[in-house]
C-alpha cells in the first residue's frame, strides 16, 4: 500500500501551480522536492544564503524548476557519474546522485564523482561522508538536516554497491 504524505503533495501542488507546469512529474522532481522543500517567497538558510523556490539559489533563483533548473541538474548529475550509468542506475540510485549534485556535494572531480563512474558504490559511500561540511556539521549537531540527507544518500551508495557485488542489482 502507498503510503501517502500530504506535506509533499501540498508541496508538489504548490510548485507545479507556481511555476505553471502541466507535464509529467518525474521521479527526480518529485524527489527534490521532497528533500528540499518548496518556498514561493525568498529565504534565507541555515548557511546565509538566499534561497527560493526549491532550494533555489544564485541565478537559478530567476529560472523555472521544472523546465530549467530540473533538466540542468540532471545533465550535471549524468556528466558526474556518466550519462550511461546514470540512466542505467535503480531510481532510488538516480535521486541519491540527484540529490548530492543538487546541494553540491558531489563536484565534478571529487573522488565521490569518480568512485560512482567507475561503478565503486561502496568506496563511493565512505568517500561521500569524508566531506569537510558533513563533518563541521556532525560534529555542532548529528541531527543536522544535512547530515541526514548526506547520510542518506550515501546508504544508498553502498546499499546499491553490496548489491552488485553480489550480482543482484
Amino acid at each position: 500500500m502507498p503510503i501517502f504524505n500530504p506535506y509533499l503533495t501540498t508541496q508538489l501542488k504548490e510548485a507545479v501551480r507556481y511555476y505553471g507546469y502541466e507535464g509529467i512529474l518525474e521521479p527526480g522532481m518529485v524527489h527534490l522536492i521532497a528533500i528540499e522543500g518548496f518556498r514561493s517567497q525568498p529565504y534565507t538558510d541555515d548557511a546565509g544564503v538566499v534561497t527560493f523556490g526549491v532550494g533555489q539559489t544564485g541565478a537559478a533563483i530567476n529560472q523555472n524548476f521544472f523546465t530549467e533548473v530540473y533538466p540542468a541538474y540532471v545533465a550535471r548529475a549524468e556528466r558526474r557519474v556518466g550519462a550511461q550509468r546514470y540512466r542505467s542506475m535503480p531510481i532510488l540510485m538516480q535521486n541519491a546522485v540527484l540529490g548530492a549534485v543538487y546541494r553540491g556535494a558531489l563536484g565534478a572531480n571529487s573522488r565521490t564523482a569518480r568512485l560512482l563512474r567507475a561503478g565503486y558504490y561502496v568506496a563511493a559511500s565512505h568517500e561521500y561522508l569524508n566531506h569537510a561540511e558533513y563533518r563541521r556539521r556532525k560534529a555542532a549537531n548529528p541531527d543536522d538536516g544535512v547530515v541526514k540527507r548526506m547520510e542518506a544518500e550515501a546508504a544508498v551508495f553502498f546499499y546499491y554497491g553490496k548489491l552488485q557485488r553480489f550480482g543482484t542489482s
